[in-house]
C-alpha cells in the first residue's frame, strides 16, 4: 500500500516537532517505532530518527533528520 510512514523511538527528542506538524496536515501516516519493528527498520535502510518514507507515487522518497522532514512536511 502506498502511503507515508515515520520511523520514530520513544527516546527521539527531535520526532515531536516533526509530528506536531504532520499532525496539522490532512494526510495519513504511520508512525512505526524503529526499535520495536527493526525488521521495517532494515528494510527501509533507517539509520536516524525521524524519517519519513515517502513512496504514494510508486517511488520511495526518503527524508532523515529533522530538517529534512520538516521540509518536506512544508511541501505537503
Amino acid at each position: 500500500m502506498s502511503k507515508l510512514y515515520m520511523f520514530t523511538t520513544s527516546h527521539c527528542t527531535k520526532c515531536p516537532q516533526v509530528k506536531d506538524a504532520l499532525s496539522k496536515k490532512d494526510i495519513e501516516i504511520e508512525y512505526i517505532d524503529a526499535e520495536k519493528t527493526p525488521e521495517l527498520a532494515m528494510r527501509f535502510l533507517i539509520m536516524t530518527v525521524p524519517t519519513i518514507i515517502d513512496n504514494r507515487e510508486h517511488a520511495e522518497d526518503k527524508y532523515m533528520g529533522q530538517e529534512q522532514c520538516l521540509a518536506f512536511v512544508n511541501t505537503l
